[in-house]
Formats: structure tokens, sequence, C-alpha cells
């Protein structure tokens, strides 16, 4: 799917029968106070470390099994490139749940509609596993040493319904809805973030090979040579609830496509901004956001105040704001954010300064595979 894999992937089965094994590191058993009735047991996560300090977390009440983490990573010294198949990652899943006694996660074959309160909408439920987040990621390379300004351009616009941008203060990262129940989109240099993280860590882990630390240093290199830059996508319960994208089996990859394009829309609009021998009404003409030449000007002159500090929100009345809002916003200027020359990007123009192009497969690297990761033994980490 257009170059994407699964990053993380929280997962849950409920078998309202019960009498599954607990699977936690302790239970709080409850009783209603008033009727004396038994609940459920309240059982938190146990941790689980694989191989290179990968972990994943695992929990089972007796009713409910539930597995987070990251499928791609597991039992890897990286996942620059990981698993691009849902039902490659619920293997794995799969593997470990069985290691506990567990039940694997099965495919949903029928959906029925769930008992609500009156007056309140009824919900969908399934016969098989619930996806409640799913990470979906891709890479992207720009060319050596120019990620920074390729986040910093990215950074100038909000993207999707109105979700505001974070650049974080090193300006190698960029998010929007980092607090959303919704979904979340990142954007950052994956060779400073191996740095930071990956090569660190391993460093200090007693047992790690001369072998694996020259692969790591390696893979750090061509990061940074090529300027790869990470994109991904955290769908959430409420985006997948809203969808019917929460039912394993009854959805396929292709399938949360339409929810990953907020990047590359803003890519496109951003491709015809900064094209240095057009003025901002020669663009809004040239990309027919506007018909007339009054038009272009006038939304020129606003774009102006707006770059010379001026508060456009009390200067105009909230219908003219936004019908101007609109026409820059198509062609990559976003007024509705502070003006920043720094996060302004003249070098984002795609076929010419900063050329985005898909990361290409290196004939050595170390690509996931389940039946490997599927014969590594794991432990419990006391956490």
């Amino acid at each position: 799917m257009l170059g994407f894999f699964i990053d993380q992937l929280f997962m849950q089965q409920d078998y309202p029968e019960g009498g599954l094994p607990l699977v936690g590191t302790h239970v709080i058993e409850r009783v209603d106070m008033e009727t004396g009735e038994h609940l459920p047991p309240s059982v938190n996560q146990k941790v689980l470390e694989g191989s290179y300090s990968t972990k994943l977390t695992i929990r089972c009440n007796g009713n409910r099994v539930r597995v987070e983490g990251n499928p791609s990573r597991w039992q890897r010294m990286d996942n620059l490139f990981g698993l691009t198949q849902l039902d490659d990652c619920v293997a794995i899943y799969n593997h470990v749940l069985a290691q506990y006694g567990l039940p694997p996660f099965t495919k949903n074959t029928k959906l029925k509609h769930r008992q609500s309160q009156d007056g309140k909408r009824s919900g969908l439920i399934g016969n098989g596993a619930e996806i409640t987040l799913i990470d979906w990621t891709r890479n992207h390379m720009v060319g050596a040493r120019k990620e920074a300004s390729f986040i910093r351009g990215m950074s100038s616009i909000q993207i999707g319904r109105g979700r505001e941008p974070k650049l974080y203060p090193n300006g190698m990262t960029c998010n929007w809805g980092e607090a959303s129940e919704w979904m979340m989109t990142k954007l950052y240099c994956k060779s400073f973030e191996l740095k930071e993280h990956l090569r660190r860590d391993k460093r200090k882990k007693y047992g790690v090979t001369e072998t694996q630390l020259n692969y790591i240093d390696q893979l750090i290199d061509y990061c940074a040579e090529q300027g790869v830059v990470r994109e991904e996508h955290s769908l959430r319960q409420k985006l997948l609830k809203r969808h019917n994208l929460q039912f394993y089996g009854l959805v396929t990859e292709a399938d949360f496509h339409e929810h990953l394009q907020d990047i590359e829309n803003a890519m496109k609009t951003l491709h015809a901004t900064h094209d240095t021998h057009l003025s901002i009404a020669d663009q809004l003409i040239s990309s027919g956001v506007v018909k007339s030449r009054q038009a272009a000007n006038a939304t020129q002159s606003y774009a102006v105040l707006w770059q010379q500090g001026v508060d456009l929100r009390s200067t105009l009345k909230r219908s003219q704001f936004y019908e101007h809002k609109s026409r820059l916003k198509a062609i990559g200027i976003d007024i509705g954010q502070q003006f920043d020359v720094s996060r302004m990007c003249p070098t984002l123009k795609r076929s010419e300064v900063i050329e985005v192009k898909p990361l290409s497969i290196p004939s050595w690297y170390q690509l996931p595979r389940v039946a490997t990761t599927n014969v590594l033994p794991f432990h419990a980490y006391a956490s």
C-alpha cells in the first residue's frame, strides 16, 4: 500500500464465556458492593521482553485477551522497514498468546448490534479480534542534510480538518494532533532518531556483538546519506470505530488508505508554493484559486500583512478571513498560523531543490521474517 507498513498494533478479543487463564503481573478481585456480585477481575499488563530489548505487553482478565506493541519491531534490531500485512502481525501476536495458554486472535466473520442504553446509538460488535490502535508508516528520501528544511516547511501548514502543527524545538520532529483520540500524524528525521535512541541504547547493552553494532552504524549512515524522513499516522480507537476499521478479518490493508493522505495532500499544495519567480498573486492565478487579478492582489496584500505580524483575525471580518485563508492554503500558506520565517520553506518544491522519493530497501537490510521471529525465545520483564 504505497510503501506503508504497520509500526504499532493494539488488539483485543472478548470471550464472554470466560474461563481463560489470568495473565498479568497482579490481579485485583472485584465485587459489586450493592449486589455482592463478583465482577471480572482487574489484571494489569505483563511486559514481555524479546531479543534486542524489544517489548510487547499482554493481558488477560479471564474474559478479554489484549496485546499491545510493535510487531514490526519485535525480536529485531530495528524497524526501518516493517510488516505490510495484518495477518503477519497477528501471526506474531498469536505465537506469543500460545505461550501463555491463551486462544489466538481470530478473524471476524459476522457483526451484530451491541445492546445499548435507551436513546443511545447502538454500535457494532464482531465475533473476532478488534483493532483498537494501528500505526501506519513509510519513509521518504529528501536528500542528505535536507531533513530539517523539509520538516520545517511542512510545519508551516495545518493538515486534515484544521489539525495544528507542533514543531519540536530541535526542528527534527513535527506532529499534528498529538493528544487527539482520533489520529496523530508525525514527521521526523530517522537518522537523528536512530542516533539518539538505537545506537546509544545498544552500546549500553551487554551481549551486543561488534557485527550488530556495525549494522546499526551502517543503517544510520544510510538514513543520513539518503535524508530519510519518517511519516507516521496513528489511527486511534474513535476513528477506527467511526469508519468500522476495527474488525480484523473484515478490513483489508487498502481500507486504511484514505486515512493516510494528509501528508501527501499537504506536499501537493506545497509543491507549487515556492516557485520563486512567481508572486503570491501570480501563484493564486496560475493555480486556478482565483480568476481575477483584483482578487489575487487583494489576497496577496493580506498575506504580506500577515508576514509583517499583523493579526488578520482581528483586522478582517470572520468571513473575509476564512475566504483569504482558504485561498492561501491552496498554495501552501496558512495565515491561521503565526508567521515564523524559519518555518517558511523555499526549498520544498519537489521537482527542484528537495525531491521527495520513496526510500528503497538496500540489499544488506535485514527484513522482518515472521517464521524466524516466532522461534526466538522471550521472557516476562520485571517492571
